[in-house]
C-alpha cells in the first residue's frame, strides 16, 4: 500500500452534490465525529484511489455517474465522490489526472479547452487547478512535444513532473515510446522508466502513471496485459517498486462497472483523504433516510 508523508485538502464541488440534508440536529456532530476518528484505522486497509474512466461509468453503492471530464474518488468501502476540477466541457476527456503536495489538481484533456478566466488548455496541456482558477503548468508546445503527441498520463515528482505520452515521441534530446515514463524539470526531459526494459509490451501504452518516489510508480495500460508475471485489465492499476511487479488496484473487482471502462487517469491520495470520504458516507446515509421519510427515491 502507499505511505504518504502528509495529507492533502480534499474538495468537493457542491454543485455537483447537492444534498437535502437537516444539520439541525443535535446527534449529527457527536456522529460525524465519530466516523472521522474511524479514518486512521481506515487508512491501513483501504487506500482512497482517484480515478478517471475513458467512458461514463456509474460506481459507488450509490451509482455516482463519472463522466470521462470527471475523476472519482473512491475509498474501496462503496463510497465515490467527484474530485472537484471546477467546470470543464463536457466534449473533453481527462486522460490524467496527479495531485501537487498543496492540493492543487493537475490534469490533462484530450482536445483544446476554453476554461473559465480566459484559459486556453491546449491539447496535451497539464492543467493547474487550485479550486478557484485554472493555470497551465506545463506548455506542451512550448517544452517541444510535437504537435500531434499527447501527455496521457501525469503525476508530481520529486523533479518537477512525472509524464507518459500516447505515442512514441521525439523530445527534446529524448526519444520515448508509449510504454515509457519521462521527467520533466521545467527545462530538459529524462527517461524515469524504460517500460519495454521492465517488461510492458511494446504494444501497450501507459495511460495513467503516478511517481511514488525512490523509483516506485504506479500504472495503468491502455489493454488487458501482463507484465511481470501479473496480468492486468485496462482498468487495472500496477505497483512497479524498482525490480518487480504487483497489483495495486482492481478496479472492476472493487466496482464491476469499471469492467467497460479504460482507466486513463490516476492518483492514489494521502490518508487524509478517507475522512471525507467516511464524512461523505454520513451524508451520503443521512440523505437516504430524509428521502426515505419522504417517500423519495
Amino acid at each position: 500500500m502507499v505511505t504518504h508523508p502528509r495529507s492533502l485538502p480534499r474538495e468537493i464541488s457542491p454543485s455537483r452534490h447537492p444534498l437535502p440534508i437537516d444539520l439541525r440536529g443535535g446527534w449529527l456532530a457527536p456522529l460525524l465525529l465519530g466516523m472521522l476518528a474511524l479514518a486512521p484505522r481506515l487508512t491501513t486497509a483501504q487506500e482512497v484511489v482517484s480515478a478517471s474512466p475513458d467512458i461514463q461509468i456509474a460506481i459507488g453503492v450509490a451509482g455516482l455517474a463519472t463522466a470521462d471530464e470527471a475523476v472519482a474518488a473512491d475509498n474501496q468501502l462503496g463510497i465515490v465522490l467527484l474530485e472537484n476540477l471546477g467546470s470543464l466541457p463536457g466534449s473533453a476527456d481527462v486522460v490524467a489526472f496527479g495531485l501537487d503536495l498543496g492540493g492543487d489538481r493537475l490534469f490533462v484533456l484530450d482536445t483544446t479547452a476554453a476554461l473559465a478566466g480566459g484559459v486556453t488548455a491546449s491539447r496535451g496541456d497539464v492543467v493547474r487547478y487550485d479550486g478557484a482558477s485554472y493555470s497551465i503548468e506545463f506548455d506542451a508546445s512550448a517544452a517541444g512535444v510535437p504537435a500531434g503527441s499527447v501527455a496521457d498520463a501525469v503525476s508530481i515528482a520529486a523533479d518537477g513532473l512525472l509524464l507518459s505520452f500516447d505515442t512514441t515521441v521525439a523530445l527534446p534530446g529524448l526519444t520515448v515510446a508509449d510504454e515509457d515514463l519521462v521527467h520533466w524539470d521545467g527545462a530538459v526531459f529524462s527517461l524515469a522508466l524504460d517500460g519495454s526494459a521492465e517488461g510492458i509490451d511494446a504494444a501497450h501504452d501507459v495511460d495513467a502513471a503516478q511517481d511514488l518516489g525512490g523509483g516506485a510508480f504506479l500504472v495503468s495500460l491502455d489493454t488487458m496485459g501482463t507484465v511481470g508475471g501479473i496480468t492486468a485489465a485496462d482498468e487495472d492499476v500496477l505497483r512497479f517498486d524498482g525490480s518487480t511487479w504487483s497489483l495495486e488496484f482492481d478496479a472492476s473487482g472493487a466496482d464491476a462497472d469499471w469492467a467497460s471502462a479504460d482507466l486513463d487517469a490516476i492518483q492514489v491520495p494521502e490518508p487524509g483523504g478517507v475522512a471525507l470520504l467516511v464524512a461523505g458516507s454520513v451524508f451520503l446515509s443521512l440523505a437516504a433516510q430524509q428521502r426515505a421519510r419522504r417517500g423519495t427515491l
